[in-house]
């Protein structure tokens, strides 16, 4: 059981950056390393508080933008007293190397904006939560998973990144070794955010190739002509320009030139969106892995009958929003209670990448 004795009873380290970065004229000279969607949360946040941010580095997009200014190499950086650098990326030790080859390391400041609310990410937020948290935590099936649920509750209050240090796990995102989720009778995989195949091909390796079917949805045009080419010679694969969601609905979406695609109430893409249980209308589904940018809540409402009757293993992204951590849990739970083994594990040194694994109990007979 957590009480409210075990949460951290500070303020946010997000938050206190962001008073000091307030106090300097203009915030100082502040570059973002990294111009993937973390970068784009960080300038998001940073022009919130009125924080400029004077250059913005990417290894990979040299001359593109992030949000109207210009990428730059950083190697051209130069150091200053002002100079601070930021890793903006969930994947950051190769930066870090970076930076010091570069003789830039003392202008580093360890800091992860990603997916930083602040009207939840505090005290009181989790303490007014803490019946649904203990719910959540005692659906967990093993020690790791508890300690890791308690360690990241911790690190949304205080961001301190210690708190995951030892907490990244090393085996394949949504195929781990333990809990196997391979089966004998091969599966029919649901990839639910499906990008350009990367995670059919994960799952082909995990399986050895053999499985009974696939069905791939994916939001972005772009994405999916990407993905349709990817798996065009291979037998029983199902794509689908689709956003996922509870019901058959128009959604708006906002494609950032971070190259993530989500549903926005002011985006200005109109996009057709529909549910699992609509789609697929009863066809066998046996593991499904669900990433979609927050919309994993609609995604898993929108697969109830599926989940109910199939008991499909699940892989599921639990980081979007801070409540993610516990309610998707609990509302899987809630379809199918007692049913269910719960493992959780985190894929990144930051805030991203956080996977529930739902492995029905009956495979613990096969």
């Amino acid at each position: 059981m957590i009480t409210q004795d075990m949460l951290f009873k500070g303020s946010n380290y997000v938050d206190e950056i962001l008073r000091k970065l307030r106090r300097v004229e203009g915030g100082g000279a502040i570059t973002l390393y990294g111009a993937g969607y973390c970068g784009h949360e960080a300038l998001s946040l940073l022009s919130k508080h009125n924080i400029t941010v004077k250059t913005i580095c990417d290894d990979f997009r040299v001359g593109q933008y992030l949000d109207g200014i210009r990428i730059t190499d950083i190697k051209s950086v130069v150091p200053s007293e002002e100079l601070k650098i930021f890793i903006t990326s969930g994947f950051n030790q190769k930066m870090k190397a970076k930076l010091q080859e570069l003789s830039l390391i003392d202008y580093y400041h360890e800091l992860d904006f990603g997916r930083y609310d602040p009207e939840k990410e505090n005290y009181e937020y989790f303490a007014d939560h803490i019946d649904e948290i203990n719910a959540a935590y005692s659906l967990l099936t093993d020690e790791f998973s508890k300690k890791l649920f308690l360690n990241l509750v911790n690190y949304r209050i205080s961001r301190d990144i210690s708190l995951l240090d030892g907490m990244q796990e090393s085996t394949p995102q949504y195929f781990p070794e333990y809990p196997d989720l391979r089966s004998n009778q091969g599966h029919y995989f649901l990839d639910l955010g499906a990008y350009n195949g990367d995670s059919i091909s994960a799952f082909l390796d995990y399986t050895g190739g053999f499985y009974g079917g696939i069905y791939a949805f994916e939001a972005s045009r772009k994405n999916y002509e990407i993905l349709v080419n990817n798996t065009r010679n291979m037998h029983d694969v199902q794509c689908f320009y689709l956003a996922v969601s509870d019901k058959k609905e128009l959604v708006s979406f906002n494609v950032s030139d971070a190259k993530n695609s989500f549903a926005d109430e002011h985006g200005q893409i109109k996009l057709q969106a529909d549910s699992v249980d609509n789609v697929l209308a009863g066809k066998p589904v046996t593991f499904i892995k669900m990433d979609v940018e927050g919309a994993e809540f609609k995604a898993l409402n929108g697969a109830e009958y599926t989940i109910k009757t199939q008991l499909p293993v699940m892989a599921v992204s639990v980081y979007h929003f801070v409540e993610d951590l516990f309610r998707l849990q609990l509302l899987i739970e809630e379809f199918c209670p007692g049913l269910y083994d719960f493992y959780l594990r985190h894929y990144s040194p930051t805030v991203i990448e956080t996977v529930l694994y739902a492995i029905p109990k009956v495979r613990r007979n096969e």
